[in-house]
């Protein structure tokens, strides 16, 4: 079985990220050796009309197993006008039609006289219109796998290796994975080769009018190409690599493709190949990618393009990379505990019974809810896989899973299996519950008492949870009389309500669960502060319209709320259930939010908004406060102020990659933020505080690793 093409268009950062979503599945009777195809492609192409001729010899293993015919696909787009095939085999073709995707089947058949041969290689050419689904002349071109450009197997986890030679006019550039071998101009026409010696799982072709950077770094090629000439930016992103490459070098083990390259892309759609990332050209000229998105797609290189999951048993790659780069790059700043709760909100915010599926079904992201399992819930079941091993074998079982699968394809068996051999435990039971498992545990401290005994104290703990029970390894933070750092003990929590007698030399002062924020969990409803998000993730919203428009905020509200939900502000009709998204800077519940931001100590007037260190004018400045509602039903509301009517659409565009913030300024037209917040969570329900006024602090959590990028 094969999955022959996917496409599918996400969100990441604030740009567009494209992974291939038309599913075609295709049973065939043949299969290769672990040995990848090697492919050799001459490709002559006009990027003005895509239409190229190409030439592709292709040798591979065959499995002695059944070598009867061997079958490939190019997109029905091209035509197939010579082949040559060894003496005793013949070419057959016919057309192959999905829904959605018509594809060339060339079938090669081998006569019954001859014996099956260890290697087969046969030279194909064919010429036509390659397939981009974004084409525009002005944005370059853009072939993969996908595109059906170079003949392809259906064989399940394929992998291939690859010389390509491209002749297209001057200036135009290409980028593959891979090595350049040689670039020249003659006549006119530009000559360029790339060769991958590693295998991957496709090819890939990007074209533009480049302008291309290159330095070495230990032997190690770095390219930028760009769109238009700029050493400076340039040489901010080379500079970078360098330090993101060596760490995760040291972290994990050598870097595995022949070099590292940022590719512009004007299409401002994103994506991580092997040995290159192809970002937008608005992303890559803010200054936080460089330290974000910019280190999750170097480090893709190691997890998804240098070890290749099993899409069968959930895709571990996504989820692997955001825990050691937007996870691990905080926790070496001291602020790991905070990023946590934050995936933990996330998961809280967007995932519900409607739209719950367990790890192992999670393939690629296509929605807030869906990147809250696949990215944050798993990076909080690889942070308590690290507790439950200890770090030195979690880093071991790092390296080894990296070293053993390297270029090959693993699912989580083969990743359990490695944590097992390095730590010597058997986690069978944990992969087991958080892999196919749905939802989160909801723990809350039901009772919490000591008594003095011979000197010692006796702290009794009653801990419940939500039914039906996780099995979890629970931390516990215990201040004590005259000793302003807690003491951290850990309990294995696994019945509904279970209770815990801890002995302790002091007097206790207080007692919190989870206060490193270690454990997946769905925050308490007085833990979570209101944020941007748990208004876009409600399961009910409504959008309220002002009486009177100064902006036309009625798109706003068809974007964020069904037909039936949008409503015009009537000061005497009760309030209708779930989230509100409430418009206008003179809306009748004006008087609600501002006293909430009163006690906030954020104040309004007739000149804008006063924060503590920084006052806002009303005029060219834009607000967004999101706040729980203060009436007796569950949910938030956010109230959004454009500065102008032109603001809006930007506002439209980005707030939903601000969904971890309780309130926003931002200004202008565009519009630019200029404040961002969030407010403080209480965590209520995990903790007893049995005396007031005695200092409590938690001592620093060690990274993961001692050393840094940069």
């Amino acid at each position: 079985m094969k999955k022959i093409f996917e496409f599918q268009i996400i969100r990441k950062a604030g740009c567009l990220w494209l992974i291939s979503m038309l599913t075609l599945w295709v049973a065939e009777a043949w299969s290769f050796s672990e040995t990848p195809v090697q492919h050799n492609l001459r490709i002559e192409l006009d990027p003005s009309s895509r239409f190229a001729k190409i030439q592709d010899r292709v040798v591979f293993k065959t499995s002695r197993n059944n070598c009867e015919s061997f079958s490939f696909y190019l997109h029905s787009d091209l035509k197939l006008n010579r082949n040559e095939v060894p003496g005793g085999w013949r070419v057959e073709t016919s057309n192959y039609i999905s829904d959605d995707l018509s594809l060339l089947k060339i079938l090669i058949v081998k006569s019954s006289s001859i014996p099956c041969p260890e290697t087969f290689s046969m030279t194909l050419d064919y010429s036509g219109i390659l397939l981009d689904p974004e084409s525009d002349e002005q944005a370059g071109f853009m072939f993969s796998g996908g595109s059906y450009f170079y003949p392809q197997s259906i064989e399940g986890s394929s992998r291939v290796k690859f010389s390509m030679q491209v002749s297209l006019p001057e200036p135009w550039q290409v980028v593959s994975q891979g090595q350049c071998t040689g670039n020249k101009i003659s006549k006119g026409k530009r000559n360029i080769s790339w060769t991958s010696t590693h295998p991957s799982e496709e090819i890939y072709l990007i074209g533009n009018r480049f302008h291309v950077y290159e330095e070495v770094h230990n032997g190690l090629p770095l390219y930028a190409f760009l769109l238009q000439e700029e050493k400076e930016l340039a040489h901010r992103y080379l500079q970078t690599a360098k330090g993101y490459i060596d760490f995760y070098s040291r972290l994990i083990g050598p870097y595995p493709y022949e070099k590292f390259a940022l590719v512009e892309n004007s299409r401002q759609t994103g994506y991580g190949m092997p040995s290159f990332t192809l970002m937008g050209s608005r992303i890559i000229r803010f200054p936080f990618i460089l330290h974000s998105s910019y280190p999750h797609e170097i480090l893709h290189n190691w997890w998804g393009n240098g070890v290749f999951p099993k899409m069968e048993q959930g895709n571990w790659s996504e989820g692997l990379t955001a825990y050691l780069a937007d996870h691990l790059l905080l926790e070496l700043q001291g602020k790991g505990a905070g990023y946590r709760f934050q995936e933990m909100m996330k998961f809280s915010n967007y995932v519900h019974a409607g739209n719950d599926f367990p790890l192992s079904k999670f393939g690629y992201r296509d929605s807030m809810a869906s990147q809250a399992i696949g990215y944050a819930k798993l990076l909080m079941v690889l942070h308590m896989l690290r507790s439950q091993v200890g770090d030195e074998n979690f880093l071991k079982g790092l390296r080894k899973f990296y070293a053993t699968f390297k270029y090959r394809y693993a699912g989580y068996d083969n990743l359990r299996q490695t944590f097992e051999e390095t730590s010597g435990q058997n986690l069978a039971g944990f992969f087991e519950q958080w892999l196919n498992r749905k939802g989160a545990p909801k723990i809350r401290l039901e009772k919490a008492s000591y008594v003095s005994r011979e000197g010692r104290y006796d702290l009794r703990l009653t801990v419940k949870q939500d039914s039906p029970a996780f099995k979890l390894r629970l931390p516990i933070a215990i201040w004590t009389n005259g000793s302003p750092v807690a003491e951290i003990h850990n309990i294995k929590l696994t019945e509904e309500v279970q209770e815990f007698n801890i002995q302790i030399a002091g007097e206790p002062v207080a007692v919190r669960l989870d206060p490193y924020n270690d454990v997946f969990r769905l925050p308490g409803d007085e833990e979570a502060p209101p944020s941007l998000a748990q208004t876009y993730g409600a399961r009910i919203v409504t959008a309220l319209l002002p009486e009177s428009k100064i902006f036309d905020y009625q798109k706003f509200a068809e974007a964020v709320a069904d037909p039936e939900k949008i409503l015009i502000s009537d000061k005497n009709s009760p309030l209708p259930e779930g989230s509100l998204w409430v418009f206008g800077r003179n809306h009748p519940l004006k008087k609600s939010f501002l006293a909430q931001l009163h006690k906030l100590e954020i104040e309004m007037d007739e000149m804008g908004i006063r924060f503590k260190d920084q006052s806002y004018s009303w005029e060219n400045h834009s607000f967004i406060f999101t706040l729980n509602r203060t009436d007796q039903k569950k949910g938030t509301m956010t109230w959004v102020i454009a500065g102008n009517k032109e603001s809006i659409p930007g506002l439209m565009r980005k707030l939903p990659h601000y969904g971890k913030y309780g309130y926003l300024v931002f200004e202008g037209s565009a519009p630019n933020n200029r404040k961002k917040g969030t407010w403080p969570n209480n965590p209520t329900e995990l903790q007893k505080i049995f005396k007031e006024g005695h200092p409590r602090f938690l001592s620093e959590q060690k990274p993961l690793v001692a050393f840094k990028p940069f």
